[in-house]
């Protein structure tokens, strides 16, 4: 699959583009559809014949086949389905009379939009929000990647931790997928917000993470910092490694989906178990291989910090530049 390569970028940039279609000359070039500053970003969205794809400064973000809006060219939104393993059954006794029997997931970081379509286009019983702090970012998605606000899916500009802090709401799943490969927003990942996270949830309730990095070695240090602060209020916490060859490559940067629960101690065959239960609720025929990617072995967390309010040094610890995710099979 041809990528959007920074020279693409530097000869869409000199012929000042518009936002309409064009073409972008020389071997692997992509047709540019849109590319703008917002405050937060330098958004691309160009497409090749097979995908749309989203990029923020030097990162892909998110991605959606032009044959099937709702499906990413990317492996790592198939992947937030595995908090189906975790969550709670739905049972109106275990919630809020104000959640009723309707399940509530909250995702915060829009992008593309590819895991919030899709839960809500899979799960007619779930009701979904979106906090998305970039305003262009929603207007792109709406525009370039199909995504639409209904009674079950409503999409708020607002940073989201503020989003947290101002709503009473509570989940049974949140999906945190603001961090992407360049940059990442210290004050979502500090042990303050997991504790506002949780306050959030549920009983039982669920939180699942996309951290970029890798399990061990040198290009480690943001995910087990990450995990390190997660285990400051979580008990349970599960690490599924994108397209992972278990013990083969574990220093290799990859989407890490990191589930955190109040479920401590299940093992990989009570997870794999769990998910030949659920797998049919989903639309994904490889779900129970997505799980087989959990990781058990030990994170070591000596080394790194306890994230926090007063020092989150998320900057430092970025492992990649010019990175791309793992393609879908």
């Amino acid at each position: 699959m041809r990528c959007l390569t920074v020279v693409a970028i530097a000869v869409a940039a000199l012929a000042g583009l518009s936002p309409v279609v064009q073409a972008v000359p020389g071997a692997g070039g992509m047709r540019v559809l849109f590319e703008a500053d917002s405050v937060y970003h330098h958004i691309v969205v160009a497409e090749d014949d097979e995908a749309r794809y989203l990029r923020f400064d030097r990162a892909f973000q998110s991605g959606m086949l032009l044959r099937s809006t709702y499906e990413s060219p990317f492996l790592y939104p198939a992947y937030a389905h595995l908090a189906l393993i975790f969550r709670p059954q739905a049972n109106p006794s275990t919630r809020s009379a104000r959640s009723g029997s309707t399940e509530r997931v909250l995702v915060v970081g829009l992008g593309g939009g590819s895991i919030p379509k899709r839960f809500w286009r899979d799960y007619s019983d779930m009701a979904i929000d979106v906090a998305e702090l970039d305003p262009m970012v929603v207007d792109v998605a709406k525009r370039f990647f199909e995504v639409r606000e209904d009674p079950r899916l409503r999409i708020v500009v607002q940073d989201g931790r503020q989003f947290l802090l101002r709503s009473a709401r509570k989940y049974d799943i949140i999906i945190l997928d603001a961090y992407f490969a360049e940059s990442i927003p210290f004050p979502l990942t500090t042990v303050e917000f997991y504790r506002l996270v949780k306050s959030r949830l549920e009983p039982g309730g669920v939180v699942i993470s996309n951290v970029i990095g890798a399990l061990e070695g040198p290009r480690s240090q943001l995910f087990r910092a990450m995990y390190k602060t997660h285990g400051q209020v979580f008990p349970g916490l599960y690490p599924f490694a994108v397209a992972y060859r278990p013990y083969l490559d574990t220093d290799g940067i990859r989407n890490i989906m990191l589930v955190a629960t109040d479920e401590r101690g299940l093992s990989r065959s009570q997870i794999l178990a769990r998910a030949r239960q659920v797998a049919p609720r989903t639309t994904f025929p490889r779900f129970v291989q997505y799980a087989g990617d959990y990781y058990d072995g030990t994170i070591a967390t000596s080394d790194v910090p306890i994230l926090t309010d007063d020092y989150a040094p998320v900057d430092t610890l970025i492992p990649v530049y010019n990175w791309t995710p793992v393609r879908r099979p």
